[in-house]
């Protein structure tokens, strides 16, 4: 999905339909490209067909892109993971999974910031919605979380402002042209 050094940029051509067949929610990006999210219809709130790529939703993908710039990780996984986030958007309201995590050291996570959550392992995250008590996450790697389950990459976990972490920028870590 990336041609040559220049990663795909959201476009009003773009449309999220859901696939029955597939049971996931897709996003076609062109008559050549698709994107297949990892989110079933027992996730999703509603079932778009041939649903727009909204302004909002174009303005987010920067955001989370600008975000996940950070890290020193390949153009092709940056844009799955922005086009992962755009997807959870359509998930249902999930009870939070605190439980699942160390206390952090708390912060001030607004929409879009790296954070980081702890169970057994750490793992980054990436901020999609920021409430007063909760955030809700999507998993930038794999996780062991305290209860031995293991969350894979991509899952979106909602949790307590207590038990993220503030990711702080290693310059090791941060990703150059």
């Amino acid at each position: 999905m990336q041609t040559g050094n220049t990663m795909l940029r959201p476009s009003e051509h773009w449309f999220w339909t859901y696939c029955a067949q597939k049971d996931r929610l897709l996003l076609d990006i062109s008559n050549e490209a698709q994107y297949c999210s990892p989110y079933s219809a027992a996730q999703l709130a509603y079932k778009p067909q041939q649903q727009p790529l909204s302004i909002a939703e174009a303005q987010a993908f920067w955001h989370m892109d600008d975000s996940l710039q950070q890290l020193d990780i390949a153009p092709a996984v940056r844009l799955e993971l922005c086009l992962s986030g755009l997807s959870a958007f359509f998930m249902q309201q999930q009870a939070h999974k605190s439980w699942y995590f160390q206390q952090g050291t708390g912060c001030d996570a607004k929409q879009f910031d790296l954070v980081i959550l702890r169970g057994l392992s750490n793992q980054y995250a990436l901020v999609l919605n920021a409430e007063t008590d909760c955030v809700t996450c999507l998993l930038l790697g794999d996780i062991s979380t305290l209860a031995g389950k293991h969350l894979v990459r991509l899952n979106v976990v909602r949790v307590l402002r207590n038990r993220i972490s503030r990711f702080k920028v290693d310059a090791a870590y941060r990703y150059t042209a």
